[in-house]
């Protein structure tokens, strides 16, 4: 038994050695046995202590043992303790009555029998205790009073006395169910008088909503001499109702008859509020957002609440009953052994795992298990950190290509420095009077191509040098750039460019991340036409009716692959992509963002035809200068994009 269950049993005398007697005779019990060696010494352990016994001598100095006695029943924590008084002088009637005034319970006379002794205290030591197995000590206590009936019939005054020593209620009845006999317990808990009981029998006591199902159920059982167990509230002289287990057994003669029957009434009040909050707490737990289920130790599912199910799909059915991490295909990031260790030597083990939804989803989850020694049983509450985890691999991923960046914008910085002396060397060196002809062509062609060097340095800084306040940005500028760097994988990929700006596309705002927009979207599009195709570009001006006012379009339509519908509601969530291991998904939904910052929005559509198919993504940004004017518009491939712009710069 556990230091927590171990009663104490207080023993007071004024005598070491009678102390020391008291203290073999009971070593058995597996009590803690407290001495002392005084009255006032014994009051000053009850108050540190909680007591079930106490076995006081009657005839001490200082204090006796009656006035300790009256002083622990004046106290209002001390009224139930169970007294035992132990005397050394045979006791008068008056001295018995005296003490039983005090609150003794029993006298035991000197010389101590070590076995009525023992038997005494631990009835008083094991009532004492109040745990959950409330239930089966009161189901033993009735079995050993069943047994005992026959005996304790010649000896109808012992019986009595032991039944008014429980604390259950208890009472006796006919063979045709007329109670004639209740415990003390039952008096002190109604408040009725002997006479009263007599006259009105459980009327004004059993609460009113069940007394029609408790009176047919013990008719039942008196009309076939079956025992008789329900629950029901009974009405106690505070005026307040608390709940009972009662029970009736039937006690026959030597012929099989029944003779008398006799009963118990348990107090469940607390029991009842414990299984109420239990079940309150079991709700909260189907609420819970997190995975929570309990298994045994060879894995096999006990509870599963509806966060389990809302996470994995496995409905509770289906999920009881069977190993937990095969149902999952759970992948340990150790050894399952080494985690069973963990739950055996600690306790406890947390970590993450990758597991699997029914339709085959991978998830990854927080796990944290506990392991219950009392129940062998392993309780598991995982979390879904799939997102988390994502988001911190993007972050990684981000963080790489930030570092990458800073690096090209410092190599392109330190490329400006030499990149000046040699332009200054061409200039001088294209009309330098000792060359020909034909060196100066050559010089004027390694001039224009340096033009070229410079020109895109000069993007490579403008991507990773962003102004902490808005700018006058050119959306045309912008798409320009962002062309010219994916003007390789273009040229790859055989696909056409058709761009038309009906706008120069002015706006206020931050140019690296408006950048970043365009290159995400344009290179999608690249992304999804890997066999040659045709990307279209507009840029115009387009009336908002709702907000009264000329926004600018920007629309990017490819001729790829194109979307699929059940794609289409998921475009713009974070790490949904369509590019399996290739994208991180968060693209989209970056963009989003950044285009609602300026109370803009990214509009998508894809359509099936004859022959193919078109995705079309179009950037809304409200505030562009007005001004229809085609800047630049004409169908052609990007390696004439190229050459035009290679002989522009020459």
């Amino acid at each position: 038994m556990s230091e927590t269950q171990r009663v104490n049993i207080l023993m007071v005398d004024d005598q070491p050695a009678k102390l020391l007697t008291y203290e073999a005779i009971l070593a058995d019990l597996d009590a803690n046995l407290i001495k002392a060696r005084s009255g006032r010494e014994g009051l000053e352990l009850l108050l540190k202590h909680d007591v079930a016994v106490v076995l006081l001598d009657v005839s001490m100095p200082e204090i006796s043992g009656f006035e300790m006695a009256d002083m622990m029943r004046d106290h209002p924590r001390f009224q139930k303790t169970a007294i035992l008084f132990i005397s050394a002088v045979r006791m008068s009637d008056l001295d018995r009555i005296r003490g039983y005034q005090s609150g003794a319970v029993d006298y035991i006379s000197v010389p101590v029998i070590p076995e009525v002794l023992r038997a005494k205290v631990s009835i008083f030591a094991e009532l004492h205790r109040k745990t959950r197995e409330l239930e089966n000590l009161n189901r033993e206590l009735e079995n050993r009073v069943e047994q005992r009936t026959r005996e304790l019939q010649e000896s109808e005054s012992q019986f009595r006395t032991l039944a008014n020593s429980i604390p259950q209620l208890a009472w006796m009845a006919d063979s045709a169910g007329k109670v004639f006999w209740y415990n003390d317990r039952w008096y002190d808990y109604t408040g009725r008088s002997a006479d009263g009981v007599e006259a009105a029998g459980w009327a004004g006591i059993l609460h009113p909503e069940h007394q029609n199902r408790v009176v047919s159920g013990r008719q039942r059982s008196l009309d076939t001499a079956e025992s008789w167990e329900d629950t029901f509230p009974l009405l106690g002289k505070n005026g307040q109702y608390r709940w009972f287990l009662y029970r009736a057994v039937p006690i026959r003669d030597s012929e099989g008859a029944v003779a008398r029957w006799f009963g118990t009434g348990t107090d469940i009040s607390e029991q009842i509020a414990m299984e109420d909050l239990l079940r309150e707490r079991a709700d909260l737990l189907e609420l819970a957002s997190e995975a929570i289920l309990v298994r045994d130790f060879a894995g096999m599912v006990q509870y599963w609440n509806a966060g389990a199910e809302a996470l994995y799909g496995w409905p509770r059915g289906e999920a009881l009953g069977k190993p937990a991490h095969q149902v999952l295909n759970t992948e340990f990031p150790v050894e399952p052994g080494r985690i069973e260790s963990a739950l055996i030597e600690q306790g406890r083990w947390d970590g993450n795992l990758v597991q699997h939804t029914r339709e085959g989803q991978e998830v990854i989850v927080a796990s944290r298990q506990v392991f219950k020694k009392e129940t062998g049983s392993i309780l598991e509450i995982n979390r879904d950190i799939t997102a988390q985890m994502r988001a911190e691999e993007a972050l990684r991923s981000a963080e790489k290509l930030a570092a990458m960046g800073r690096v090209a914008g410092i190599i392109a910085h330190e490329i400006n420095n030499p990149l000046e002396a040699i332009t200054n060397a061409f200039y001088l060196l294209r009309d330098h009077p000792s060359l020909d002809e034909e060196a100066r062509y050559y010089a004027k062609l390694g001039d224009g191509e340096l033009a070229r060097v410079c020109h895109i340095t000069k993007q490579t800084l403008g991507f990773y040098r962003e102004s902490q306040h808005p700018v006058d940005v050119s959306i045309a500028g912008l798409l320009d750039d962002v062309l010219q760097l994916q003007g390789r994988q273009l040229l790859v990929n055989r696909i056409t460019l058709d761009k038309k700006y009906l706008s120069h596309g002015h706006i206020r705002g931050f140019p690296v991340e408006l950048r970043q927009v365009f290159f995400n979207l344009i290179g999608n599009a690249i992304q999804a036409m890997p066999d040659g195709g045709r990307l279209r570009i507009r840029m115009g001006d387009s009336w908002n009716e709702a907000a009264g006012r000329e926004d600018l379009r920007i629309s990017f339509c490819d001729t790829g692959a194109g979307v699929q519908p059940e794609h289409s509601k998921h475009l713009f969530e974070p790490f949904f992509t369509t590019k399996s291991s290739k994208g991180t998904g968060l693209g989209l939904w970056i963009s989003k963002g950044i285009i609602q910052k300026y109370d803009g929005t990214i509009q998508f559509r894809s359509m099936s035809f004859k022959g193919g198919n078109m995705t079309a993504f179009s950037v809304i940004l409200p505030g562009a200068d007005p001004g229809m004017k085609v800047i630049a518009g004409a169908n052609h491939t990007i390696a004439e994009e190229v050459a035009r712009g290679s002989r522009e710069r020459a």
